[in-house]
């Protein structure tokens, strides 16, 4: 259990590598125009890291933040605006320009729609950014049609990054002992956790996409 290979050092080397991530993912992200192509490399990393490939978290995740600068910059910075749009409006319809009538609870039932096409699509933009060779717009089109796509691993990313964020918002207020443990791993952890499922729908896409080569080129015999 103890051998340099064994589980047990494994185990611990994985955490230490997404603590690393979540350092790299944190200094890269604090000129916040750069938050996109730090989110890249993270999933990038992340994606490596539960496939058990890859070499190191800091070469990997440098690597990943050039290769996907150009695009990731620009759809870093429209996904914060959006999201800072679909906030405060959020928090203007439940508050402070509260309407009533029809009117009003189609306003808030429209936001929230928007709301969630917009974290359901984020859940995959990056993924799909550092995976498929596109453009800005097809990264955004193909995450929202693999989130369409694949409902049953993003109902279950939402439902555990949610339970995860509420544990964290816990913590923090009763058990700051607990919360260390979110202090030290940050939203990379959310990334790792969700590339489990990622992967898993990447591979099934890649196997698909063989089967039909495999056809066509049965046919062409």
């Amino acid at each position: 259990m103890l051998r340099y290979d064994g589980p047990v050092i494994t185990f611990l080397m994985k955490l230490g590598d997404m603590v690393i991530l979540h350092v790299l993912w944190l200094l890269c992200s604090l000129p916040v125009i750069t938050a996109g192509p730090s989110a890249a490399a993270a999933h990038y990393v992340a994606l490596k890291l539960v496939r058990d490939e890859g070499s190191s978290v800091v070469s990997m995740f440098f690597k990943a933040f050039r290769a996907n600068f150009r695009q990731a910059l620009p759809l870093g910075l429209i996904s914060l605006f959006a999201g800072a749009v679909i906030g405060a409006d959020l928090y203007l319809l439940s508050g402070p320009a509260q309407m009533g009538g029809a009117a009003g609870f189609c306003m808030m039932v429209l936001t929230v729609f928007l709301t969630i096409i917009y974290g359901i699509t984020l859940l995959w933009l990056w993924p799909v950014l550092v995976t498929y060779e596109t453009t800005c717009l097809g990264a955004v089109r193909s995450a929202f049609f693999m989130a369409a796509g694949n409902w049953g691993e993003t109902s279950v990313m939402v439902l555990q990054d949610l339970v995860l964020g509420i544990l964290a918002v816990v913590s923090i207020a009763f058990l700051p002992q607990a919360a260390v443990i979110f202090a030290i791993f940050g939203c990379p952890l959310f990334f790792v956790v969700n590339a489990f499922h990622i992967r898993r729908a990447f591979d099934r896409l890649k196997e698909a996409g063989r089967e039909m080569q495999e056809k066509e080129e049965e046919g062409n015999g």
